[in-house]
């Protein structure tokens, strides 16, 4: 009777146990976001990712409690023209770096669900392809960068 929950116990101990040993060798430096204006229904979060492992690492989810929706766009000139690109993942290879930052590959996020000020904190929960979920905190910043205009975003 107890051998099956003992299996149970230790399979869901592994997946645990491999899930942290995963989270444990992507590295996030620099996480942040402009303060927006309190009536802002959209805002872009930048950071670098590094892949401490021998493997290509796919992030295929991306979502915040303190937002509706978090997207993965690429910013791209297509014919002359800015577009932002959603992304089904953000692949970190091997060894290497993955920059989010203006311009590029950035996190769009959509309809805050409280105004957001310079030294707040907002927590993200982070999928990788093989299932892993880990959590990083990014910080609301002051900047005087111009920020793209994303108003044409209509989700």
């Amino acid at each position: 009777m107890f051998k099956p929950l003992i299996q149970i116990t230790t399979a869901i101990t592994l997946l645990l146990i491999s899930s942290l040993s995963m989270a444990h060798h992507i590295n996030v430096r620099g996480a942040w976001l402009p303060e927006m204006p309190p009536v802002s229904k959209v805002m872009a979060a930048f950071m670098v990712f590094e892949n401490n492992t021998d493997q290509v690492v796919n992030i295929v989810k991306i979502s915040s409690p303190s937002f509706a929706r978090v997207e993965m766009h690429l910013s791209k000139i297509v014919d002359g023209v800015a577009k932002m690109l959603p992304q089904q993942k953000l692949s970190i290879p091997a060894k290497g770096t993955l920059t989010l930052q203006p311009g590029s590959y950035h996190l769009m996020l959509f309809h805050p669900k409280q105004p957001l000020k310079t030294g707040d904190s907002v927590p993200m929960l982070i999928t990788l392809d093989d299932g892993t979920v880990f959590t990083l905190q990014v910080k609301v910043k002051t900047s005087s960068m111009k920020m793209m205009d994303h108003s044409q975003h209509q989700h």
